[in-house]
């Protein structure tokens, strides 16, 4: 068992993101607004029924999925990420919620191809497409990236169904994301909240 090494904190920037359980620990004090931000998507949820397919679109340790099961115990989850261990941490939140839960192990990529085990009616990203698209990316690059994931979304959505996108501005300034997001066939694209960098903006797949 290796240990790895504590300095990593001290540095600009620094930290251990990808451990789930260290990132869940420090996620409110490194990212103040990211729990606000959870809060603001769920109150910009539509009523869920019973049964609504909702995907939590590169998971990570599950704190959408866990927000929106807050609100509407009754719909079917589905958690998707890459990690095995951030799956299984988001399980665990998820498990003592709900037994209407899906998890997919799978990587998600800009290539405009359907994320898996759709059709959804809704689908949410928390924190979530910045990573996806890459930080290191160039202006034109990121815009076409970011409109290839909004189309795989858009593909494993039923017709009038919806996406979420809780985030923080990045590689690509939200208006550009919006607009991307209507490119990629979103109706009624619109922000709910923003504050400093971080935002909640939705839009419905046009009927």
């Amino acid at each position: 068992m290796s240990i790895p090494n504590w300095s990593s904190h001290v540095r600009r920037g620094g930290g251990f993101w990808s451990d789930g359980r260290w990132y869940d620990l420090h996620l409110e004090r490194r990212m103040p607004l990211a729990l606000p931000m959870l809060e603001e998507l769920r109150d910009a949820l539509p009523p869920l029924p019973a049964g609504t397919r909702v995907c939590d679109l590169a998971c990570g340790t599950g704190n959408g999925a866990v927000t929106v099961l807050s609100a509407y115990p009754e719909v079917h989850i589905t958690l998707l990420d890459e990690d095995p261990d951030l799956l299984s941490v988001a399980r665990e939140k998820v498990d003592p919620l709900t037994l209407d839960v899906e998890v997919l192990q799978t990587t998600i990529d800009t290539d405009g191809e359907a994320i898996p085990g759709g059709p959804y009616d809704v689908v949410i990203a928390s924190l979530a497409l910045h990573a996806i698209v890459g930080h290191d990316v160039e202006r034109a690059e990121a815009e076409s990236r970011y409109e290839l994931l909004f189309r795989s979304i858009a593909d494993g959505l039923v017709s009038g169904g919806h996406c979420f996108v809780g985030d923080h501005v990045g590689t690509l300034p939200l208006f550009a994301q919006l607009k991307a997001m209507e490119r990629a066939g979103f109706r009624d694209v619109d922000c709910a909240w923003r504050q400093d960098d971080f935002f909640v903006a939705a839009g419905r797949l046009g009927e």
